[in-house]
């Protein structure tokens, strides 16, 4: 009996060994889905290239400029990278020399502000002492120009006497006016309240004087002629009558009665009298100063 299991097929069912199973049996699901989709598309593109006379792919073209702008753009980065990474140590000192400066600009700054407060308490303090300087100053100057009114060195004017003075009448000798008479009227007309005398237009003062020679009177070295006119700045109203209660105008009086002189007085409203000539001090050394530039001392020498 012949073998009926050779040529057929095993009871289990499983496939001969000889015969090979087609590919959509052995492949996986999802690989085969995948794969006969992809074929699929690329079957419907070639068809439709067909259709459009396009008998196969077009193959690509190089684009050279865009290899070239990659290129290009690839060496700048690289150039800008190096170029950074040189400048690095550069920057850094640039930047701190940039602080370094402004810190010292800053401090110079601050010294300034510090100098301008200090200028502006210095100006506040001269326009301060500038201001004392100027009142002090008002004040010597009035003290100088009542110096100058006192002892006769500044011209003046003013309401007061005019005395008329001349030898009694005739050549006798014992009629003429001397300088110690004038001397006479002039004392009494300052201890009667004058503020300035002259006798012909020379300023009467302590460094000038009333001095004879032979029979010339002078004033302050200068020659005056008969008749004298006595010039006294004062109070009009009272200077004649306080020169009477004087002791020198008592005594000027008594020689007008015995030696006859002649004697006129009128008021005036305004008489200018000029300044008296001044003269070096040649002797005298003040309070507070050595005559020969040692330390100063109390004192005077003659």
């Amino acid at each position: 009996m012949a073998d009926t299991t050779a040529g057929t097929p095993a009871a289990s069912g499983e496939p001969d060994a000889g015969r090979r199973l087609p590919e959509h049996v052995t492949t996986p699901l999802l690989t085969l889905i995948t794969t006969r989709s992809m074929d699929e598309d690329y079957a419907h593109v070639a068809q439709k290239r067909a259709e459009a006379g396009d008998a196969g792919p077009r193959a690509a073209r190089p684009h050279w400029s865009s290899f070239l702008a990659i290129a290009a753009l690839g060496v700048m980065a690289a150039v800008v990278a190096v170029q950074t990474d040189r400048e690095a140590p550069a920057n850094e000192l640039s930047r701190a020399a940039l602080v370094e400066q402004i810190d010292t600009r800053s401090d110079d700054v601050r010294a300034l502000q510090a100098d301008v407060a200090r200028l502006t308490r210095f100006n506040a303090a001269v326009a301060s002492n500038s201001t004392r300087t100027q009142t002090d100053l008002g004040e010597v100057e009035t003290r100088v120009r009542r110096a100058e009114l006192i002892t006769g060195f500044s011209a003046v004017h003013g309401p007061g006497v005019r005395i008329t003075v001349d030898d009694r009448p005739g050549d006798e000798v014992d009629g003429e006016v001397l300088d110690e008479d004038l001397a006479t009227l002039v004392d009494g007309l300052f201890a009667a309240g004058a503020e300035a005398v002259a006798i012909n237009d020379q300023r009467i003062n302590a460094l000038g004087g009333i001095r004879n020679t032979n029979r010339a009177v002078h004033v302050n070295g200068r020659p005056v002629n008969a008749p004298y006119v006595v010039s006294a700045i004062g109070d009009p109203r009272t200077l004649q009558a306080r020169l009477v209660e004087t002791y020198q105008g008592q005594q000027w009086f008594n020689r007008v009665s015995n030696f006859g002189f002649v004697y006129e007085a009128e008021n005036v409203d305004d008489i200018r009298l000029p300044a008296a000539p001044e003269r070096v001090l040649r002797d005298v050394i003040g309070l507070d100063a050595e005559p020969y530039g040692g330390p100063a001392q109390e004192g005077s020498s003659p």
